[in-house]
């Protein structure tokens, strides 16, 4: 841990015990600044009126205890001094939320505990907080990338990454910069004037000539510039204020640098790295949406435009989404790997469940280019498959059993595969739930799949035939002579039974 000063709140109503502690302290030369109060109430005050890394409290306090402290704050690592051994009262601190406890004793004896209690204290903060961080990136990168994966018109998309953009990293304003070659020229701006817009929009510039760009082009890494004005060949242009910090990345189709997205800011040094990481992240989606833009445009010359349309819609909505995610906590995982190595078991297993489904969404969308393969894949396997994808794009536990085998007629098998498809779709996308069982039983004369959740539910008698799809799932069940029933109820998850029974 770095030596940088911890601002620590220390909450003891007895002076001797104060006394003693600042002693410590300035005896060990730790980097502590140590603020003293007496009371639950004086901690509060201090709390609203500066950031606090870690506080130390007596379990007992004139006007309260430490119960009342960790109701109000959550996010500061609090460790309990109990007295006289007092395990119970040290139970009841942590079960409320406190990290630790040390146990006082006359000699203070105690305090030689203090520097590596608040040490593993801070490092477990820090810890949660880059893990909170990450989750909250990917999450928010996994909706902008649905946001310009959901059109292929090149001019809205460039429009839809500047929109976006803003959302990942602060920043007072941005372009877009595309290439014709080595010219450059912007493609889209905001944060200037309109009579900086209109400046800006008519020049040309040879990469060439101008050293971030020609390096970004070269290298298709990142550039960050923490004072512009000590770089000599930033291109002043007349009528345009020029940034004091600047942040850019190249837009890559495969190795091809088609452009560059550029944020600036008027503050100095404001950029870091972990805004380069987030952004370079973000131009990797930015510059898929907009190859695929561009292959949309070249289906337009060859008059497939639908066709194209729902492949590329497909593809976003599902596989570059998942591996997008993927992407971002296997990034995590390095820097937390190296961090604390022994801590990274649940990442993995996200990590593991996002390919996978990735992969089982890739299979699922060949089959759907080739219909006849629906045919040609046990029924068992293509559940399984489902349910991989389900897995991968959510958080939720997903079970499946298949148990038996027999052939089905073409129709039917089908039908069970669609049936369990919408039915998936519709936990995934209405359900809120956090565990769907898929199970299927087959026997020569019967088959049964069974796919239930445990999510908010919903009245039957209250939604309209066609809601969520259960008019199709109704159409395709009688076409192929399947028995379908949903049964749900409101906070009692929804349980979709479909049965198929050989006739003679």
């Amino acid at each position: 841990m770095s030596q940088s000063t911890i601002v620590l709140l220390f909450v003891e109503d007895d002076p001797i015990d104060q006394q003693r502690f600042l002693q410590y302290v300035s005896a060990q030369q730790l980097p502590y600044s140590c603020i003293l109060v007496a009371s639950l109430a004086a901690a509060l005050e201090r709390l609203t009126k500066q950031p606090i890394d870690v506080i130390l409290s007596d379990y007992i306090l004139s006007d309260g205890n430490v119960l009342d402290l960790l109701k109000h704050s959550p996010t500061v690592p609090i460790i309990v001094i109990t007295r006289h051994a007092d395990i119970a009262a040290a139970v009841r601190a942590i079960r409320a939320g406190a990290y630790d406890y040390l146990i006082q004793d006359e000699q203070g004896g105690y305090l030689t505990r203090v520097p590596e209690t608040i040490t593993e204290a801070l490092t477990m903060r820090r810890s949660q907080e880059f893990e909170r961080e990450q989750r909250a990136l990917a999450e928010l990168l996994r909706d902008t990338a649905a946001a310009l994966n959901s059109t292929l018109e090149l001019d809205e998309i460039l429009r839809r990454i500047l929109d976006n953009v803003k959302r990942i990293i602060p920043h007072d304003a941005a372009s877009i910069m595309l290439l014709e070659g080595t010219q450059a020229r912007l493609a889209l701006m905001n944060g200037w004037t309109a009579e900086e817009v209109a400046i800006l929009s008519t020049v040309v510039l040879d990469i060439t000539e101008i050293d971030h760009l020609n390096l970004m082009y070269h290298t298709r890494k990142f550039c960050i510039i923490p004072n512009v004005d000590s770089v000599n060949s930033w291109v002043r242009i007349p009528g345009v204020r020029v940034p004091r910090s600047y942040l850019a990345a190249p837009l890559c189709i495969g190795e091809t640098v088609i452009g560059f997205l550029h944020l600036d800011s008027m503050s100095p040094c404001f950029f870091t790295a972990a805004h380069a990481d987030w952004l370079s992240a973000f131009v990797n989606q930015a510059a898929t949406a907009l190859e695929n833009a561009q292959l949309y445009r070249k289906a337009q010359e060859l008059a497939a435009i639908e066709e194209r349309q729902r492949l590329a819609r497909d593809l976003h909505d599902s596989v570059t989404q998942t591996l997008f995610a993927a992407s971002i906590v296997a990034n995590a995982l390095i820097r937390q790997w190296r961090a604390d190595p022994a801590s990274i078991g649940a990442e993995l297993h996200e990590l593991r469940d996002l390919t996978q489904g990735a992969l089982a969404e890739m299979r699922t969308l060949l089959l759907e280019l080739r219909p006849s393969a629906l045919l040609e894949a046990d029924l068992g396997d293509l559940l399984r498959q489902l349910a991989e994808t389900i897995k991968g794009r959510s958080r939720m536990r997903v079970t499946f059993q298949a148990e038996g085998k027999c052939a089905l007629p073409p129709a039917v098998h089908v039908a069970f595969f669609r049936l369990a498809q919408e039915a998936l779709n519709n936990v995934l996308k209405h359900a809120r739930a956090q565990h769907v069982k898929l199970h299927l039983v087959r026997s020569p004369e019967r088959v049964e799949l069974l796919v239930q959740d445990d999510g908010r539910g919903f009245d039957p008698q209250a939604v309209r035939g066609d809601h969520m799809g259960i008019h199709i799932m109704h159409e395709r069940a009688r076409e192929a002579g399947i028995q379908l029933t949903i049964v749900s109820k409101p906070n009692e998850g929804t349980q979709v039974r479909a049965i198929w029974t050989r006739e003679e």
